[in-house]
């Protein structure tokens, strides 16, 4: 543990059954954690080269978020806090576990988006292999 009461806990959201699942083991952990973060990342898939987006498909990040917080079922006074972002998704997902010095990362292991993974790869594994602090990888 970071030293702190409780767990500090990051929750990579895209809103895919995996990552319900996700949420809802969290759920479990949640009373022992001092904060839980949810983050929901928009896909930024730009060509280098291009500067144009490769893959469309909207991102309703006020949606995923409340979508989250709502399976979290997290009571109002509890420490939990919505983060939407863009980029790379196991990029921003780690670089928030480190900031907040996270204790546990957790992601789905498979998200809703083809395009996504077939052009990033797995979020789950690069998070497994870069993350500062344990993965728990829901299936």
């Amino acid at each position: 543990m970071n030293g702190r009461e409780g767990l500090t806990i990051v929750v990579g959201y895209d809103g895919s059954d995996a990552a319900r699942r996700a949420l809802a083991r969290v759920r479990d952990l949640e009373p022992r954690a001092a904060r839980v973060l949810l983050v929901a990342v928009a896909p930024d898939l730009r060509s280098a080269g291009l500067q144009s987006q490769l893959a469309g498909g909207t991102f309703d990040a006020a949606r995923l978020t409340e979508e989250a917080f709502d399976l979290l079922e997290a009571p109002n006074d509890s420490s939990v806090e919505l983060r939407t972002m863009t980029g790379d998704p196991a990029v921003v997902l780690v670089e928030v576990a480190r900031e907040v010095a996270a204790d546990l990362l957790v992601v789905g292991r498979r998200g809703g988006d083809f395009v996504v993974r077939t052009l990033l790869g797995s979020v789950a594994q690069r998070v497994v292999q870069q993350a500062p602090c344990d993965v728990l990888v829901v299936a």
